[in-house]
Parts: structure tokens; C-alpha cells; sequence
């Protein structure tokens, strides 16, 4: 699993670029779609704990450092939906292979959903209101769909990096 550190912070990065470059710019009601929190999800339910943990606090604190806002709380955020999907992952219920097509989308879709209000929640125990100004219900709905629409794609990238690290038995 640790040789797989590597590639999963290589596309963490990536993908935290893509988030602050792309996705950043763009806005779907008013609300940006946080790439960042959908890869360790993913990662998660592919049943590799440690590695989603690791890509939530990496893209968490890297996406922080380049955006006004709260220090780790994107970080915090990731990691507790990364161990939350890893859990459900071990027990093989978002695997693409042997699980009904749509239960990895509606997953993520429940996570899309759920993330925001943990980031709200989060800010107001951190004491920044300032996350309030916007809709809480248009920011869970753009992210529930963007996850429900990203959620295999990035979970079939997600089982090909994490088995990178992986060796073949002979």
C-alpha cells in the first residue's frame, strides 16, 4: 500500500490544480463543485482506507492554502468522507464490479450532499460565518449531482491508482 503513496499524491495534486484552475472558475448556481472532496471519497470506497485518508488531507490543505478559506476545514472535511466511504468500502458496498450499477453514484451523491453541510457547520465551530452568504441548499444540490455524474468515472481512476502500489502474485 505505501507504494502507492506516490501515484495517489500525484493525481491528489493533479487534481487539486484542476480544482483551483477549472473548477474554481466555473459555477453551476452560484456554487463551485469540489473535485477535491469527490477523489478521496472515491478512493475510500474502493476499500483503500489509508490512501483516501492520506489524498483527503493532501488536497485538503494544499486547496487551503491557495483559497480564502478556513485552514483545514477542507482538509477536515475529506477526511471525514473518505473514512466514512472507506468503511462502506470494506464491506464491498460501493464496489463497480459486484454492487448494483447505481449505488456508487447515489453514495456519492449522499456525500455531495452531506459535505457542505459539514464545511458550514465546521465554519461556524471555527467561528467564521462568512460561510453562511451563499445557499447551503444550492451548494448541496450542485455537489450531489456532480458527484452523482463524476462518481464511477473517478472510482474506476481510483481502483487503477490504488492497485498501482500493488504487486502482482505469481
Amino acid at each position: 500500500m505505501t507504494r502507492a503513496l506516490i501515484p495517489v499524491t500525484v493525481v491528489t495534486m493533479f487534481i487539486v490544480g484542476v480544482q483551483l484552475s477549472v473548477f474554481s472558475t466555473l459555477r453551476f448556481a452560484g456554487v463551485v463543485f469540489m473535485l477535491v472532496w469527490l477523489w478521496p471519497f472515491a478512493l475510500g470506497l474502493a476499500g483503500f482506507t489509508t490512501l483516501s485518508i492520506w489524498a483527503a488531507l493532501v488536497g485538503g490543505v494544499f486547496f487551503d492554502t491557495h483559497a480564502a478559506t478556513p485552514f483545514g476545514l477542507t482538509a477536515m472535511v475529506g477526511v471525514l468522507l473518505a473514512f466514512s466511504a472507506s468503511r462502506l468500502g470494506k464491506e464491498g458496498v460501493g464496489d463497480l464490479d459486484s454492487a448494483a450499477w447505481w449505488v456508487t453514484p447515489i453514495l456519492a451523491a449522499g456525500a455531495g450532499a452531506a459535505a457542505p453541510v459539514i464545511y458550514t457547520v465546521g465554519g461556524v465551530g471555527v467561528l467564521n460565518f462568512s460561510l453562511w452568504h451563499g445557499s447551503l441548499v444550492n451548494s448541496m444540490v450542485v455537489n450531489a449531482v456532480a458527484f452523482f455524474v463524476l462518481a464511477r468515472p473517478v472510482s474506476r481512476l481510483a481502483r487503477m491508482v490504488g492497485h498501482s502500489g500493488v504487486r502482482a502474485r505469481r
